[in-house]
C-alpha cells in the first residue's frame, strides 16, 4: 500500500445522509475523486462545519455503488427481478415475432448475421463457385453487403470499453434468460450511476457506468414482453442528460445506437410510441435521425 492510499484510509470516515440514512466515507477517498464533494467536506460550506452532508439528488443504491467503486474500482448493478409467467397454453398461442427480437449480440448460428460471424465460424470457409460449362468461366458469389440493421448491431457490439477493460476483478454481466426477467432496474442502476458521476465530476466512474450498461445491453435480448425496461431507461436518460457535445460519446448516444437497430421491436410498444409523442424533442429528433439512417 503506498503512502497516499494510507493517508486517504487513515483519514476521518464523513458522513453523507442519503434518503434519510447515514452512510460514511473516507472524507480523503472522496476528494481524490471528486472536487465538488471535496468542497462539501473540506470547503468554506455549511456542510464541512456541520461534518456531513446531506445528498437530496441521490438515491441511497446509487451512493454505495459509488462508495463500492471508490474502495473496489467498480460497482454492483441492480439486480433484476423475475415476474410471474404466464400461462403456458395462452404463451404457446403467439406468434414467433411476437417472442423476442434478438439485438444481434447472441444470435443463433444461423440467423447470425454475417458481419457478426466469429472468426472462428469462417475457419475453412470458402465462397462457392459456380463453373459455367459453356465458357469455361469461374463465378464466384460473393455474400450480399450487410444491411443497415446489421451495420449497427455490429458497431454497437464492438464498441471497446474506455474502463470497464482496466477494472480488476470486475465480474462479466448477466445475459437474460426470458421474458419473465425485468431488467429495468439493472438498466436505471447503472444510468443513475452515470447521472450521479457526470454531476459531481467523476469521470472514470462516468465512463465505468456507460461501459457497464453498453455490457448488458449488447447481450440483451430484446423480448417484445421486455420492452418496457428500455423505454423506462429512455424515458429517464433523457430526463436526467443534456444534448452531448460533437463527437463525445455519452449516454444519450449509446441508447440512440441501441434504439437504432431494435425499432422494429420498441415501435410495437405502446409507451414507446408515447414516449415519442410526449417528448417532441431531443429524443424524437435522436429516434428519426436514426430512422433515416436505416432507410438511406
Amino acid at each position: 500500500m503506498t503512502d497516499r492510499s494510507k493517508s486517504v484510509y487513515a483519514s476521518a470516515p464523513f458522513k453523507f445522509i442519503v434518503d434519510g440514512e447515514p452512510l460514511y466515507i473516507h472524507a480523503d477517498l472522496v476528494s481524490l475523486h471528486s472536487k465538488p464533494l471535496d468542497r462539501l467536506i473540506n470547503g468554506p460550506m455549511a456542510e464541512a462545519q456541520k461534518g456531513f452532508a446531506t445528498l437530496e439528488d441521490v438515491d441511497e443504491g446509487t451512493f454505495i455503488r459509488f462508495i463500492e467503486w471508490a474502495h473496489r474500482g467498480f460497482y454492483t448493478a441492480a439486480e433484476y427481478s423475475t415476474l410471474v409467467e404466464e400461462d403456458p397454453d395462452t404463451a404457446g398461442s403467439r406468434t414467433d415475432d411476437d417472442q423476442a427480437s434478438n439485438n444481434g449480440a447472441i444470435p443463433d448460428a444461423e440467423d447470425k448475421p454475417e458481419a457478426l460471424l466469429d472468426e472462428d465460424d469462417w475457419a475453412g470457409y470458402q465462397a462457392p463457385v459456380k463453373k459455367n460449362k459453356s465458357k469455361g468461366i469461374k463465378l464466384s458469389h460473393n455474400p450480399p453487403p450487410p444491411t443497415a440493421r446489421e451495420d449497427l448491431i455490429q458497431s454497437f457490439v464492438s464498441r471497446k470499453p474506455v474502463e470497464r477493460k482496466s477494472a480488476i476483478g470486475i465480474p462479466p454481466p448477466r445475459r437474460n434468460q426470458s421474458s419473465a426477467e425485468d431488467y429495468s432496474d439493472v438498466f436505471l442502476s447503472h444510468a443513475r450511476l452515470y447521472v450521479f458521476a457526470e454531476k459531481y465530476d467523476i469521470q472514470p466512474l462516468k465512463m465505468l457506468a456507460l461501459d457497464e450498461l453498453h455490457a448488458v445491453l449488447a447481450i440483451f435480448t430484446l423480448y417484445l414482453e421486455r420492452t418496457e425496461d428500455i423505454v423506462d431507461l429512455l424515458r429517464y436518460v433523457y430526463a436526467n442528460t443534456g444534448e452531448p457535445r460533437e463527437g463525445v460519446e455519452d449516454m444519450r448516444t449509446l441508447m440512440t445506437h441501441y434504439v437504432g437497430y431494435e425499432m422494429e421491436t420498441l415501435i410495437k410498444d405502446t409507451n414507446f410510441r408515447d414516449l415519442m409523442i410526449e417528448d417532441q424533442g431531443d429524443l424524437l429528433g435522436d429516434f428519426m435521425d436514426m430512422v433515416g439512417k436505416r432507410i438511406s
